[in-house]
Protein backbone atom coordinates (compact mmCIF):
# COMPACT_ATOMS: atom_id res chain seq x y z
CA UNK A 1 0.00 0.00 0.00
CA UNK A 2 2.88 2.14 0.96
CA UNK A 3 4.76 1.30 -2.06
CA UNK A 4 1.73 1.75 -4.15
CA UNK A 5 1.18 5.60 -2.50
CA UNK A 6 5.05 6.34 -3.51
CA UNK A 7 4.27 5.67 -6.62
CA UNK A 8 2.29 7.69 -7.19
CA UNK A 9 2.65 11.34 -8.97
CA UNK A 10 0.42 14.44 -7.12
CA UNK A 11 -2.07 14.34 -9.11
CA UNK A 12 -2.81 10.77 -8.61
CA UNK A 13 -2.43 11.02 -4.91
CA UNK A 14 -4.89 14.14 -4.57
CA UNK A 15 -7.49 12.14 -6.71
CA UNK A 16 -6.25 9.00 -4.41
CA UNK A 17 -7.07 11.45 -1.11
CA UNK A 18 -10.52 11.96 -2.72
CA UNK A 19 -11.73 8.81 -3.34
CA UNK A 20 -10.39 6.64 -0.33
CA UNK A 21 -12.04 8.42 2.46
CA UNK A 22 -15.43 9.08 0.26
CA UNK A 23 -15.40 4.88 -0.38
CA UNK A 24 -14.79 4.59 3.31
CA UNK A 25 -17.71 6.79 3.89
CA UNK A 26 -20.23 5.22 1.87
CA UNK A 27 -19.27 1.50 2.66
CA UNK A 28 -20.23 2.52 6.49
CA UNK A 29 -22.85 4.07 5.94
CA UNK A 30 -24.13 1.08 3.71
CA UNK A 31 -23.22 -1.36 7.01
CA UNK A 32 -25.43 0.41 9.35
CA UNK A 33 -28.14 0.56 6.61
CA UNK A 34 -28.11 -3.47 5.95
CA UNK A 35 -27.84 -3.76 10.08
CA UNK A 36 -30.79 -1.41 10.77
CA UNK A 37 -28.54 1.84 12.05
CA UNK A 38 -30.41 4.72 12.02
CA UNK A 39 -28.40 6.30 9.40
CA UNK A 40 -28.29 9.79 10.83
CA UNK A 41 -25.22 10.43 8.54
CA UNK A 42 -28.18 11.90 5.89
CA UNK A 43 -30.20 14.58 7.30
CA UNK A 44 -28.37 17.19 4.71
CA UNK A 45 -26.08 19.74 5.20
CA UNK A 46 -25.46 22.31 7.35
CA UNK A 47 -24.31 25.33 5.16
CA UNK A 48 -24.49 28.15 8.02
CA UNK A 49 -23.55 26.26 11.40
CA UNK A 50 -26.92 26.86 13.02
CA UNK A 51 -26.93 22.97 13.92
CA UNK A 52 -30.06 22.29 11.56
CA UNK A 53 -29.70 20.97 7.77
CA UNK A 54 -29.94 23.78 5.05
CA UNK A 55 -30.15 21.09 2.52
CA UNK A 56 -32.77 18.35 2.73
CA UNK A 57 -31.57 14.76 3.18
CA UNK A 58 -32.43 11.57 1.33
CA UNK A 59 -35.85 11.58 2.97
CA UNK A 60 -35.97 15.93 3.30
CA UNK A 61 -38.66 16.38 1.39
CA UNK A 62 -41.11 14.89 -1.79
CA UNK A 63 -38.02 16.12 -4.43
CA UNK A 64 -34.77 14.46 -5.25
CA UNK A 65 -32.30 16.40 -2.74
CA UNK A 66 -29.25 15.76 -4.53
CA UNK A 67 -26.72 17.61 -1.83
CA UNK A 68 -27.19 14.67 1.13
CA UNK A 69 -24.21 13.25 2.67
CA UNK A 70 -24.52 10.08 0.27
CA UNK A 71 -25.06 11.14 -2.46
CA UNK A 72 -21.50 13.90 -2.30
CA UNK A 73 -19.54 10.82 -0.91
CA UNK A 74 -20.59 9.05 -4.04
CA UNK A 75 -19.43 11.75 -6.14
CA UNK A 76 -16.08 12.02 -4.53
CA UNK A 77 -15.83 8.35 -4.86
CA UNK A 78 -17.13 7.77 -8.34
CA UNK A 79 -14.98 10.80 -9.39
CA UNK A 80 -11.87 9.96 -7.64
CA UNK A 81 -11.31 6.44 -8.30
CA UNK A 82 -12.40 7.15 -12.32
CA UNK A 83 -9.70 10.50 -12.57
CA UNK A 84 -6.80 7.97 -10.60
CA UNK A 85 -7.71 5.21 -13.56
CA UNK A 86 -7.45 7.54 -16.65
CA UNK A 87 -4.68 9.76 -15.18
CA UNK A 88 -2.62 6.28 -14.72
CA UNK A 89 -3.86 5.75 -17.83
CA UNK A 90 -2.05 8.46 -19.34
CA UNK A 91 -5.23 10.56 -20.42
CA UNK A 92 -4.83 14.18 -21.05
CA UNK A 93 -4.90 16.10 -17.43
CA UNK A 94 -7.56 18.41 -18.23
CA UNK A 95 -10.13 15.50 -20.22
CA UNK A 96 -9.07 13.46 -17.07
CA UNK A 97 -10.76 16.01 -14.61
CA UNK A 98 -13.47 17.01 -16.72
CA UNK A 99 -14.42 13.63 -16.76
CA UNK A 100 -14.00 12.67 -13.44
CA UNK A 101 -16.56 15.61 -12.71
CA UNK A 102 -18.59 14.28 -15.12
CA UNK A 103 -19.01 10.96 -13.79
CA UNK A 104 -19.15 12.08 -10.01
CA UNK A 105 -21.67 14.52 -11.15
CA UNK A 106 -23.49 11.77 -12.70
CA UNK A 107 -23.25 9.24 -9.52
CA UNK A 108 -24.80 12.20 -7.41
CA UNK A 109 -27.57 12.43 -9.45
CA UNK A 110 -27.78 8.66 -9.33
CA UNK A 111 -27.57 8.54 -6.03
CA UNK A 112 -30.46 11.21 -5.18
CA UNK A 113 -33.21 9.50 -8.07
CA UNK A 114 -32.14 5.95 -6.29
CA UNK A 115 -32.97 7.29 -2.98
CA UNK A 116 -36.09 9.29 -4.44
CA UNK A 117 -37.72 6.10 -5.84
CA UNK A 118 -36.64 3.84 -2.78
CA UNK A 119 -38.79 6.31 -0.44
CA UNK A 120 -41.65 6.22 -2.96
CA UNK A 121 -41.47 3.02 -2.58
CA UNK A 122 -41.24 2.66 1.03
CA UNK A 123 -44.16 4.78 1.53
CA UNK A 124 -46.59 3.55 -0.45
CA UNK A 125 -46.36 0.30 0.72
CA UNK A 126 -49.38 -1.79 2.56
CA UNK A 127 -49.03 -0.36 6.09
CA UNK A 128 -51.61 0.63 8.40
CA UNK A 129 -50.43 3.75 10.11
CA UNK A 130 -53.24 3.14 12.86
CA UNK A 131 -50.97 0.55 13.97
CA UNK A 132 -48.01 3.26 15.17
CA UNK A 133 -50.10 4.90 17.87
CA UNK A 134 -48.69 4.01 20.96
CA UNK A 135 -45.51 3.19 19.27
CA UNK A 136 -42.22 4.91 19.93
CA UNK A 137 -39.56 5.96 17.47
CA UNK A 138 -36.84 8.43 16.83
CA UNK A 139 -36.90 11.24 15.65
CA UNK A 140 -34.45 11.10 12.06
CA UNK A 141 -35.14 14.76 10.92
CA UNK A 142 -35.84 17.47 13.49
CA UNK A 143 -39.60 18.23 14.31
CA UNK A 144 -40.20 21.87 14.57
CA UNK A 145 -42.43 22.77 17.48
CA UNK A 146 -46.15 23.71 18.37
CA UNK A 147 -47.08 21.87 15.01
CA UNK A 148 -45.38 24.69 12.67
CA UNK A 149 -43.87 22.16 10.72
CA UNK A 150 -42.99 18.43 10.08
CA UNK A 151 -40.28 16.27 10.26
CA UNK A 152 -39.41 12.43 10.26
CA UNK A 153 -39.02 9.52 12.76
CA UNK A 154 -38.23 5.96 12.25
CA UNK A 155 -40.09 3.56 13.82
CA UNK A 156 -40.90 0.17 13.12
CA UNK A 157 -44.89 -0.46 12.40
CA UNK A 158 -45.88 -4.48 11.20
CA UNK A 159 -42.70 -5.79 11.48
CA UNK A 160 -41.03 -3.07 8.93
CA UNK A 161 -38.70 -0.27 9.82
CA UNK A 162 -40.36 2.84 8.32
CA UNK A 163 -40.14 6.53 7.90
CA UNK A 164 -42.08 8.74 8.13
CA UNK A 165 -43.52 12.07 8.37
CA UNK A 166 -44.48 13.45 11.68
CA UNK A 167 -45.39 17.07 13.64
CA UNK A 168 -45.50 17.49 17.44
CA UNK A 169 -47.79 19.22 19.69
CA UNK A 170 -44.62 19.70 21.55
CA UNK A 171 -43.89 23.53 22.43
CA UNK A 172 -39.78 22.65 21.72
CA UNK A 173 -37.98 21.61 18.73
CA UNK A 174 -37.47 17.69 18.85
CA UNK A 175 -33.82 16.72 17.48
CA UNK A 176 -32.56 14.08 15.77
CA UNK A 177 -32.22 10.70 18.10
CA UNK A 178 -34.75 11.59 20.42
CA UNK A 179 -37.40 9.41 21.37
CA UNK A 180 -40.88 9.99 20.42
CA UNK A 181 -44.76 8.32 21.16
CA UNK A 182 -46.55 8.54 18.46
CA UNK A 183 -50.44 9.95 19.55
CA UNK A 184 -52.40 10.34 16.37
CA UNK A 185 -52.22 10.40 12.99
CA UNK A 186 -54.50 11.56 9.87
CA UNK A 187 -55.44 10.85 6.82
CA UNK A 188 -52.62 11.68 4.68
CA UNK A 189 -49.54 10.12 6.14
CA UNK A 190 -48.65 12.25 8.89
CA UNK A 191 -48.46 11.66 12.69
CA UNK A 192 -48.61 13.19 15.67
CA UNK A 193 -46.11 12.60 18.23
CA UNK A 194 -44.62 13.73 21.77
CA UNK A 195 -41.31 13.45 23.54
CA UNK A 196 -41.03 10.36 25.94
CA UNK A 197 -40.92 11.34 29.34
CA UNK A 198 -37.37 10.86 30.87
Amino acid sequence: MISWWNNMDLVGQIFALIAIPSTLILLVQSVLVIFGGDDDMDDGLDLTGNGEADTPGDGGGDGMALFSLRGIMAMGAVGGWSGLVMHQAGINLGVTILLACAFGFLALVGIAWIMKISSKLQSSGNIDLGYAIGKVGTVYIPIPPSMTGSGKVNLTIQERFVEVNAMTTSERKLTTGESVRVVATDETGMLVVEPVSK
